[in-house]
């Protein structure tokens, strides 16, 4: 891949990850709900890879199809759409009480399903040793979901600086492989199964498949790469 293309497909999958990780962080506002619809970026996304003859795939389509039309339908009315949102975000993220889907590494990947686990601090040590850390990190794990995506949209961002040197790209597209597979990839694929198993709405249910194909998309690429 030359230089003007790998510098493309990452400003793409950036962005990707930037969105992704927003979605996880906190249910959606009226005005990005407004523009995922008018510009039908999650439809846009699962369009340009997936396949129909992959019936797995096809599921992540038609559950993505679905998001849109209720996106579409829902906003229609946005103030009750958004709080319909909302409390979905709540039950399975945020509660109180049981999470139908707990967004932190180290529940799913500790035997004792507890945050700030040695997970999270695996993941703080993978943070810094690329110089960062968390702003959150005394009153938020620092292996929420939603911070990992956005780990990997920085990463992605470093690597795709124009005057880069050949010893750092490797390092950065070497943290997004690492960081991928140790990581993202050992819990993310189980907490949407569960998101897309207990949610309300069509919206966090097709958010969640089309996460998980995303990842495994992604992380093939970066193999091939």
């Amino acid at each position: 891949m030359d230089k003007e293309r790998l510098t493309a497909w990452l400003h793409e999958r950036k962005f990707i990850y930037c969105l992704l990780a927003r979605l996880y962080k906190a249910s959606p506002a009226t005005q990005l709900l407004k523009t995922l619809s008018a510009n039908r970026l999650l439809t846009n996304l699962v369009e340009n890879y997936v396949q129909e003859e992959n019936a797995g795939q096809c599921e992540v389509y038609s559950a993505v199809l679905q998001l849109q039309a209720e996106l579409d339908l829902g906003l229609k009315n946005p103030a009750d759409y958004q709080k319909t949102l909302q409390a979905d975000f709540n039950r399975l993220f945020v509660g109180p009480g049981h999470l139908a889907a707990p967004p932190w590494e180290s529940v799913y990947r500790s035997r004792e399903r507890l945050i700030f686990g040695e997970q999270t601090l695996a993941v703080r040590a993978f943070y810094r040793s690329f110089g960062l850390e968390s702003k959150k990190r005394h009153s938020e794990p620092d292996d929420h979901i939603s911070l990992e995506l956005e780990f990997m949209a920085w990463l992605c961002k470093q690597a795709a600086k124009p005057d880069i040197s050949t010893e750092k790209l490797n390092l950065y597209m070497s943290g997004q492989t690492r960081f991928l597979s140790g990581h993202i990839l050992a819990w993310a694929p189980a907490l949407c199964d569960d998101i897309s198993k207990a949610a309300a709405s069509n919206f966090f249910r097709g958010l969640a498949l089309l996460t998980k194909q995303w990842l495994k998309t992604d992380a093939a690429e970066l193999r091939l790469l």
